[in-house]
């Protein structure tokens, strides 16, 4: 019990801090200049890949192939790194489908390969994190997921959901199981300003509710 009260408290200074220290989340003020987080992320991650023997295969755009393979990382254009090791069934409505999602995995950056951890998978008591499939286009790209809190209490746990973590909705379905590296540039906004990247060792996506016929 006292090892997951301490990996919340690390989790949530992860993602706090970097907000209270600058008093904004926006993605344009860094505490380093954009280039040089960008320099140590792609460190942290070639490290990453080197040292877990990941094999990278490249797309040019933010799709899978019709064949898949389970045993290499796709590296979509968005800087996604998506291993599928399920692609689920039913693909999500835009608008409607609701998606529970559990994710276990860590942060890392160029001087730690392993920084807080977290586990919605395994943990008891920790509810999945829930979003609204969207398709939006925004300044910083697309975005597919709108957090939906479903009347529950917020937890830590909730800001880990972002456009990294939702984006496999948009190309697998329901059922889905993925491992995914998540660059900061798609990771959640209170921490983009630490460059922090985020390892997902597995996510499973499953439809909260059926989308209306």
């Amino acid at each position: 019990m006292n090892r997951l009260i301490s990996h919340r408290i690390t989790l949530l200074l992860l993602l706090l801090i970097p907000l209270l220290a600058l008093g904004s989340c926006k993605k344009n003020r860094t505490v380093k200049p954009l280039s040089q987080l960008k320099k140590e992320q792609r460190r942290a991650i070639d490290r990453l890949i080197k040292e877990s023997s990941f094999r990278i295969v490249n797309r040019n755009d933010e799709t899978l192939p019709e064949t898949i393979d389970p045993n290499v990382f796709y590296k979509l254009s968005n800087g996604l790194y998506l291993r599928v090791i399920d692609k689920g069934s039913a693909r999500p409505e835009v608008g409607k489908t609701v998606v529970a999602v559990e994710i276990k995995g860590y942060f890392f950056n160029d001087s730690q390969a392993k920084g807080a951890e977290f586990d919605n998978v395994s943990e008891a008591g920790v509810r999945p994190l829930l979003f609204r499939y969207i398709s939006q286009y925004s300044s910083d790209g697309t975005v597919h997921y709108s957090p939906i809190n479903d009347g529950g209490l917020t937890t830590v746990y909730d800001n880990l959901l972002c456009e990294g973590v939702a984006f496999p909705m948009s190309v697998l379905g329901n059922g889905a199981v993925v491992e995914l590296i998540v660059p900061f540039e798609l990771g959640p906004s209170q921490n983009y300003t630490a460059g922090n990247s985020i390892y997902v060792q597995r996510a499973s996506y499953v439809f909260y509710e059926k989308p209306k016929q």
